[in-house]
């Protein structure tokens, strides 16, 4: 028999568990409501930069020819001993950005920049002068972060991308074969080459003579393979010539 402080409990715990399923539900509910406002406004921005680009006019007077990627790689031996060496891996890809101006222009300048994978804070861009295309960056090198990166020459720009001490301590014991500080280095630290995938986006900004602006938005996947012929960075080094049609700049 149910005594009158046995009803009482079970009412009360009653709506305490009702109270709590009615506190979760609105919980789910504001939850859904913030959702859809942030997949809805993601949507909007994107349709809007498309209508932006539909809209913009392009010139023939400036456009992207084709783009030379060079990719390889290097390290900083931290430790050396009779049985190991212990390295700094980072990985390398200079870009060269050809142009074809037909009228002269009086700036150029890059920004909005980013990448793909931005898992790890190891990425970077930075202005690279045309002589060390292709040369294996400084050991000590300091990279500032920038968000814009503007040019004296007009054509070609060149850039270094850069994915610095991406694996710290990485150790390799078979030191019979001697090291090549280049890309070979990534397949002996046992560096797949899926881990280095990544993207560099950025806009290309000029201004001609009179002071009128134009713009070009460009993605660069990283290479560093070639199914097709069996090419890649673990041979020391892989390069890419890419050419452009339709890459005309707008307003």
């Amino acid at each position: 028999m149910e005594t009158k402080d046995n009803v009482n409990n079970s009412k009360s715990n009653f709506f305490k568990t009702k109270g709590l399923m009615v506190l979760l539900v609105f919980f789910l509910v504001i939850f859904i409501i913030l959702a859809s406002f942030a997949l809805l406004s993601s949507r909007q921005d994107e349709q809007t930069s498309k209508e932006r680009h539909s809209t913009s006019i392009t010139t023939t007077n400036y456009s992207i020819k084709k783009i030379v990627c060079y990719s390889s790689a290097y390290g900083v031996n931290k430790e050396e001993t009779q049985a190991r060496w212990d390295l700094s891996l980072s990985q390398y890809t200079d870009i060269a950005i050809y142009f074809d101006f037909q009228k002269e222009i009086n700036s150029l300048y890059i920004d909005n920049i980013s990448f793909s994978n931005s898992e790890e804070n190891t990425y970077s861009l930075i202005s690279l002068p045309i002589e060390d295309f292709g040369k294996t960056p400084s050991n000590n090198i300091e990279i500032q972060s920038t968000e814009r990166i503007d040019f004296s020459s007009s054509s070609p720009i060149t850039l270094r991308y850069l994915n610095q001490n991406f694996k710290e301590n990485c150790v390799i014991t078979d030191i019979e074969t001697p090291l090549v500080f280049d890309g070979s280095l990534l397949k002996r630290g046992k560096v797949t080459l899926s881990s280095l995938k990544n993207t560099v986006s950025f806009t290309i900004h000029l201004t001609d003579t009179s002071g009128q602006e134009f713009s070009y938005p460009l993605e660069i996947p990283i290479p560093l393979e070639n199914k097709e012929t069996g090419e890649n960075i673990y041979s020391g080094n892989y390069m890419e010539e890419n050419f452009l049609t339709d890459a005309c700049f707008y307003y």
